[in-house]
C-alpha cells in the first residue's frame, strides 16, 4: 500500500511540475508622480488550465526599491498562437521611505500576452497598475514588463 500511495505521489509531483513556469522580466515603471523607473525581476508561476498563478520578485533600479507581486491570472483569449491574459492580485512594496507596514502593500491589476518562441519557451508583455496607499504614493503608476518563461 505504501508503495502505491508513494508512486501515486511522485506521478502528481511530475504532472503538476510539467506546468511549472519560471521567467525573467524587465521593464519601466511609469510612476504618477511622474518619475521613471527600471525595473527586473523574476517570476515563477503555474497554470491550471485557463486559471494561473505567479509570484513575482522585482527590483527597481532608483530608490532601493523590491517588490513582491502575487498574481492570479485567467487566458480570456487566443489569437494564433498568442494567448490573452487579465490578472490581479497584491504587491508588497519593500522601501525604506514607507513606516507604516500597512501602507506597504498596493492592489494590482494588468493584462498581458504570451507569445510561444519554442515548445518551452515564451515571450510575454504584460501591463500593470499598482494602486497604493498613503506614505506609498510615490510607487503608484504603471508597470509595463517584457519578459521570457520557460514552462517545465
Amino acid at each position: 500500500m505504501k508503495k502505491i500511495a508513494l508512486a501515486t505521489l511522485l506521478a502528481v509531483a511530475a504532472v503538476s511540475a510539467s506546468a511549472v513556469e519560471v521567467g525573467v522580466v524587465g521593464g519601466t515603471d511609469f510612476l504618477n508622480n511622474g518619475g521613471n523607473r527600471g525595473t527586473a525581476g523574476l517570476t515563477i508561476g503555474q497554470h491550471f488550465g485557463d486559471f494561473s498563478v505567479s509570484a513575482e520578485a522585482l527590483r527597481e533600479t532608483h530608490n532601493n526599491t523590491n517588490k513582491y507581486n502575487l498574481l492570479g491570472g485567467y487566458d480570456v483569449a487566443k489569437f494564433g498562437t498568442a494567448t490573452f491574459n487579465v490578472k490581479a492580485g497584491v504587491a508588497y512594496i519593500d522601501n525604506g521611505t514607507i513606516n507604516d507596514h500597512k501602507d506597504r502593500y498596493a492592489g494590482v491589476v494588468g493584462a498581458g500576452v504570451a507569445i510561444p518562441v519554442t515548445s518551452k519557451i515564451d515571450a510575454t508583455v504584460d501591463y500593470r497598475f499598482t494602486d497604493t496607499r498613503d506614505a506609498a504614493d510615490k510607487f503608484q503608476g504603471n508597470t509595463v514588463l517584457v519578459g521570457a518563461k520557460y514552462s517545465f
